[in-house]
């Protein structure tokens, strides 16, 4: 039988299928999770989930992590942030599933534990590469070296210290949250992917996999080791 996995609703719905597909390709049933006000309500159908992906989209509220807009700051959608965080502390409290973040999920998994982002890294660390490629690079278009390091769980999927990614973020992680270890990290410094301590499988990562995952093995790889896990 397939293991189902939980798909959060990004509000760029055009991304979905690129979500929906590399989860299937990689022998998973996707399931789209909707973004309620009772979050509490989908707890009958999350504990039929296998697995759930925090998907990608807009800007985490500053508030989540006790700091103020400032400018850079892009759209923000506070019900779908107050969903996640409750749905975040349904997954950690109630069940024992693995979760993979992206993007913002990858963002999202350093707030909910603590952890603070750059709100807009062009005006806050304007030294850092161009990481907000959107309507210049092709999505499936990897831009830049990662270096993984080795010991972590992304360095047993992918087997590699180092990937070409694509970059499709203006936002990134500041201060690392406690109980997570930064496992991977962009030429100027900025870390590409997270990883909660402990045994069970908790992984964020930066970049866009299931957009190149098509044509890009390893970025498949990604999905191929996750629904494994689950």
């Amino acid at each position: 039988m397939k293991p189902v996995i939980g798909i959060t609703n990004t509000n760029r719905a055009e991304l979905l299928p690129y979500y929906v597909e590399s989860v299937s390709r990689a022998g998973g049933s996707p399931v789209i999770l909707p973004v309620l006000e009772e979050t509490e309500s989908l707890i009958p159908v999350l504990q039929k989930l296998d697995g759930i992906i925090f998907s990608g989209g807009t800007d985490v509220n500053p508030a989540h992590y006790q700091e103020s807009p400032k400018f850079g700051l892009g759209e923000i959608k506070p019900y779908r942030d107050v969903h996640e965080m409750k749905l975040l502390d349904i997954c950690f409290d109630l069940l024992d599933i693995p979760i993979l973040g992206i993007c913002r999920g990858h963002q999202l998994l350093n707030i909910h534990g603590g952890g603070t982002c750059w709100q807009d890294l062009e005006r806050q660390r304007p030294e850092g590469l161009q990481h907000f490629l959107f309507g210049i690079y092709p999505f499936e278009y990897p831009s830049h070296e990662v270096r993984i390091l080795e010991g972590t769980r992304i360095h047993a999927m992918l087997n590699t210290e180092r990937e070409t990614v694509n970059s499709f973020h203006h936002q990134g992680i500041q201060t690392l949250a406690p109980g997570y270890t930064a496992s991977a990290f962009a030429p100027d410094g900025l870390i590409e992917a997270v990883e909660r301590e402990g045994d069970r499988f908790v992984v964020g990562v930066q970049w866009h996999p299931e957009m190149m995952s098509r044509t890009n093995a390893p970025a498949q790889e990604i999905f191929n080791c996750f629904i494994q896990m689950c």
